[in-house]
């Protein structure tokens, strides 16, 4: 009876943070089905190719004025580019747009998502794309997962001049902990989560830390999150908010009546003021 207690206490853990460590890097994929054509927007659809040789899926959306400036809209996890494109697509009025599914989601390329470790070389790829075209410079919005990949970014690739980051984690090591929610268990089974990282990725899960990389930042940043948010607790964007104090260009909308990822008329006059006032 002991020994039989003894292996359930021993292999419990590791079973259910190798189990939840398995379908984070690879979860259901979400795909839309929503393209521009949709809501009447002209578009192209690119492919670009990642440092690891990675295929990304992606759509540039030409504005109508001439010399528009681009933005990059980054989509969460585990979503794909279609999902956030019908509450952003108000800024082609202004500005060209440039979408793309990350690394394993949507219809890119990938064996497994990261939740934005490798993320970092996806979004840096697609500069490099952009770049290829002639645009030197570019605004990004991100959500959620895709937040955070816009603060870890910026500090290495200046061409970044302004970011709203919506929804972010501070660092991954903290929502791993968060996501057992088992009292005195909970720093365990993040722990583990972060060794089979290690041992089957190569990956440090503590490297995912927005709240160092945004201390670097002296461009304009606006920090988006609501009290309520179920999925992102709004510890990450407090931790955020101290660790860009010293930036005078850093700018907090913090909500207390929407849910993660939800937007109202409110949401898009603040995004649309904030990038035609700093990009």
């Amino acid at each position: 009876m002991l020994k039989n207690f003894l292996i359930i206490l021993i292999f419990f853990p590791l079973f259910t943070t190798l189990w939840g460590f398995y379908i984070s890097i690879r979860p259901s994929k979400f795909i839309s089905g929503l393209s521009p054509k949709d809501l009447g927007l002209e578009f192209e659809e690119i492919d670009f190719k990642t440092n690891d040789d990675l295929i990304l899926k992606a759509w540039f959306i030409p504005s109508k004025i001439k010399k528009a400036k681009t933005i990059i809209l980054l989509h969460g996890y585990p979503a794909e580019k279609g999902d956030v494109l019908p509450s952003l697509s108000f800024l082609n009025e202004n500005y060209n747009l440039f979408l793309f599914d990350f690394r394993y989601l949507g219809e890119s390329e990938g064996k497994y998502s990261t939740a934005g470790l490798k993320e970092i070389e996806d979004l840096k790829s697609a500069i490099r794309y952009l770049k290829s075209r002639g645009i030197e410079e570019v605004g990004v919005w991100g959500f959620s997962m895709g937040g955070a990949v816009a603060i870890m970014s910026a500090p290495k690739n200046p061409e970044i001049k302004v970011i709203i980051s919506d929804s972010s984690y501070s660092n991954l090591g903290l929502i791993a902990r968060q996501l057992y929610r088992l009292p005195y268990l909970d720093i365990m089974f993040a722990k583990l989560t972060g060794f089979w990282a290690k041992i089957f990725l190569g990956l440090d899960i503590n490297r995912a830390y927005p709240e160092n990389e945004i201390s670097k930042l002296s461009i304009p940043i606006l920090l988006i999150h609501s009290e309520n948010d179920e999925v992102i607790p709004f510890e990450h964007a407090l931790r955020l908010q101290e660790a860009s104090q010293n930036n005078s260009l850093a700018e907090y909308w913090f909500k207390d009546d929407l849910i993660h990822g939800q937007h109202n008329d409110e949401y898009k006059k603040r995004i649309f003021s904030f990038f035609s006032e700093n990009f």
